[in-house]
């Protein structure tokens, strides 16, 4: 296999796949992080202040909802600047938000604030920036590469858990955020110092829109005008991420809460994070060889009934089947997200539009961990969100359903059908474009 994009000349000599292969390792010790930290230390934190669970999920819905911000930020700034320049900042603020939760006093204002500080640079530790680069070196199996690339954030799902829960254990909580915190830190910032680049020619034509006072791409605020699926595509990651993130940030008390003991759930949590790397694998792979929306739309529905099954089983096997289910939709709508993406918006375009689905996507996450936590105070249980959170898989499926035919070759290259049947024409989308 070719080492370089077949249609850029590498900046340096680096087979390709390092740079999926390193995104994995950033995505390892990434964003996902934050929700298994509250999930394994919450319920410890909480007792030993005397916090309800609430004040822990309505922090974690906090730092989600900036999350979403700052990936949408981040997503600009890479459009302008490339990848290395804003995330390294962010890294470094991310990885201290959460070596200052070792140190946070009984106040929760001071937790919410951490928490801001957290989401605020998390959006460096999603796929946002690490997409955009694989997207630009890869044509052929770019869902394949994506598929390796978002595989980190299932992994660190399955070794951050056992890594927490080990820690936890033999140094209480506070040593664990800690030690994790520092190895979200040093580990992505070496990876966005010393590897991660844009090809050479996307770079260069990047500085010669700044060089003529213009951004390469069109604008978030065309793309919304022009493309009907800007909005359905971020639709359908916001709902379908209110199900499966909000789901599996409860995973460990909604499960002990059924009387099964703490060990079990974490593994039931591992099941479910383990499940997304094999479908981001396994979906990147299709991607390369199917329509995404039929792919999507098929792994949504499954999502559907794991829904059902972790909220309202109490049988081991039937919770892994659950967790199966729901980790199968985890791992795929970051793939299918980052690929339609490229097949439906211009490419220097790319990380704009992938960083307000991901924003949409944190704020589906932070909404449905809010939703679970609101039934479970109002109730007692989560039984009474399985209605709700059913119902917004399906009309996600239906917004899939409705994307058309791609707009752009794996070139990058408009079709022309595409282009007849849109409302605007090209250069009717440039006049609004920065």
């Amino acid at each position: 296999m070719s080492t370089t994009h077949t249609s850029a000349s590498p900046s340096r000599s680096i087979n390709r796949w390092w740079y999926a292969a390193t995104g994995f390792v950033t995505l390892l010790f990434g964003s996902s992080t934050v929700n298994v930290l509250f999930n394994v230390l919450g319920k410890p934190m909480a007792e030993d202040f005397g916090w309800e669970r609430s004040v822990v999920t309505n922090g974690l819905s906090i730092e989600t909802i900036f999350v979403g911000f700052s990936i949408v930020i981040l997503g600009i700034l890479v459009d302008r600047f490339g990848p290395s320049r804003p995330a390294l900042p962010m890294v470094l603020l991310f990885g201290g938000g959460i070596m200052a939760m070792a140190a946070v006093p009984n106040n929760q204002a001071v937790f919410y604030v951490l928490c801001i500080v957290i989401g605020a640079g998390a959006g460096a530790l999603n796929p946002v920036a690490h997409a955009t680069v694989v997207s630009a070196w890869f044509r052929d199996s770019r869902g394949l590469a994506l598929g390796v690339l978002m595989a980190g954030m299932g992994a660190c799902g399955v070794v951050m858990p056992y890594l927490a829960n080990w820690i936890v254990g033999a140094a209480g909580w506070r040593t664990t955020f800690l030690v994790i915190g520092a190895l979200c830190t040093v580990i992505p910032f070496c990876v966005y110092a010393f590897v991660t680049r844009m090809p050479k020619q996307h770079d260069e034509e990047r500085l010669q829109a700044r060089a003529a006072g213009r951004v390469a791409g069109e604008s978030l605020l065309t793309i919304a005008r022009s493309y009907r699926q800007f909005w359905l595509l971020s639709l359908s990651i916001f709902l379908v991420s209110s199900a499966t993130f909000g789901l599996m940030s409860q995973i460990v008390p909604m499960t002990t809460d059924k009387g099964i003991s703490q060990e079990t759930a974490v593994f039931v949590l591992s099941i479910l994070s383990l499940s997304s790397i094999a479908a981001r694998l396994l979906v990147g792979f299709c991607l390369d060889r199917l329509f995404a929306p039929v792919i999507g739309s098929v792994i949504f529905a499954l999502c559907a009934v794991g829904v059902g099954l972790l909220i309202s089983s109490s049988s081991l096997p039937l919770l892994i089947a659950g967790a199966v289910l729901v980790g199968v939709a985890l791992g795929a709508e970051g793939d299918v997200a980052a690929y339609m993406t490229s097949r439906y918006f211009p490419k220097h375009s790319y990380g704009r539009v992938l960083g307000f689905v991901y924003f949409l996507y944190a704020m589906g996450s932070a909404f449905g961990i809010f939703l679970l936590g609101q039934v479970y105070d109002a109730t007692g249980s989560y039984s009474a969100g399985i209605a709700p959170i059913v119902g917004m898989v399906v009309v996600s499926i239906v917004c899939l359903l409705f994307m058309g035919r791609y707009r752009f070759s794996l070139d990058h290259n408009e079709l022309a059908d595409a282009a007849e049947s849109s409302p605007d024409t090209a250069s009717e989308r440039a006049a609004h474009s920065n």
